[in-house]
């Protein structure tokens, strides 16, 4: 039996979501000059390109919209073809960030295109889901949902470094709910180190992290489904100054890597923007 939830219509959905966030916007003024943070990142495994993504964000006095495309390519995306597009908008503070929209279409080889859409109402989200799909078999509680930001704003509230501090540069993590399952991505600091990206964007030094993925409830990742546990992945991050972010500042990863038993995936930055311009003098480059 599916859930109410996901059987909601998508007009009346959409209205909640709009209202939502127009509330929102009617009770804060707008910045006159929001900050804005572009990145991109090209993927490879065992060096071969396979696809690409870009994240966009406009950040306000105390609103957020986002957006994001993945899709692969070259040799790898004949055999996987995917191509996900994602939006999110909300409100956002120093150290806070409260979601109101999420909408996300994914194409994945040739199966059906898939859109997912969660509204929040005082951080609780409601699913809906095109074409459906059922939680009877892998459900996630009211409460395990509570709390949880979708993907895009997940990825928003790292970005932003609200919770990151000079002695955990790598900040807290975050509670994630896609609309299948919920999740938790938590990060540990390892070290500072020299890092010379190939394509010659970047040569300083950076925070090394690693992350950590911690299955909650709803639709097994496949790893999860399998037993078996998932690979080491890390990450390594710069902190970008930007006036006009909620912290003053974007944590931005320059490097991720995961080692799986038959190889190293690699997902590396080949644009940035922060407030329109470069943060990446000549200095960091030589």
């Amino acid at each position: 039996m599916i859930p109410e939830s996901v059987k909601m219509p998508r007009n009346r959905l959409r209205a909640a979501g709009l209202a939502l966030f127009a509330s929102a916007a009617l009770a804060t003024p707008a910045l006159c000059d929001p900050s804005t943070l572009n990145v991109g990142y090209s993927i490879a495994f065992w060096d071969i390109p396979f696809g690409h993504t870009n994240y966009d964000s406009v950040v306000g006095l105390n609103s957020y919209s986002a957006k994001a495309h993945f899709e692969t390519g070259g040799v790898v995306g004949v055999f996987w073809k995917s191509v996900i597009d994602a939006t999110a908008n909300g409100a956002i503070g120093a150290q806070s960030i409260s979601p109101a929209l999420y909408d996300s279409h994914s194409k994945n080889r040739n199966r059906p295109l898939q859109q997912v859409t969660l509204t929040f109402e005082n951080n609780d989200p409601s699913t809906f889901a095109d074409p459906p799909y059922s939680f009877a078999l892998y459900p996630v509680t009211e409460e395990q949902k509570r709390g949880a930001l979708d993907p895009m704003s997940a990825i928003t509230s790292i970005l932003a470094g609200g919770s990151a501090t000079p002695t955990n540069p790598c900040g807290n993590g975050v509670k994630v709910f896609d609309g299948r399952r919920r999740y938790d991505i938590n990060f540990t600091y390892l070290k500072d180190e020299p890092v010379k990206l190939n394509n010659g964007l970047f040569n300083g030094n950076a925070h090394l992290c690693q992350i950590h993925y911690r299955q909650i409830a709803g639709y097994d990742q496949k790893l999860v489904r399998e037993g078996r546990p998932f690979p080491d992945t890390f990450m390594d991050i710069v902190d970008f100054p930007a006036a006009d972010a909620p912290d003053g500042h974007y944590i931005v990863p320059i490097k991720f890597w995961a080692l799986l038993s038959f190889g190293a995936m690699t997902v590396t930055l080949d644009t940035v923007k922060v407030d329109g311009s470069d943060p990446l003098g000549p200095d960091s480059k030589s």
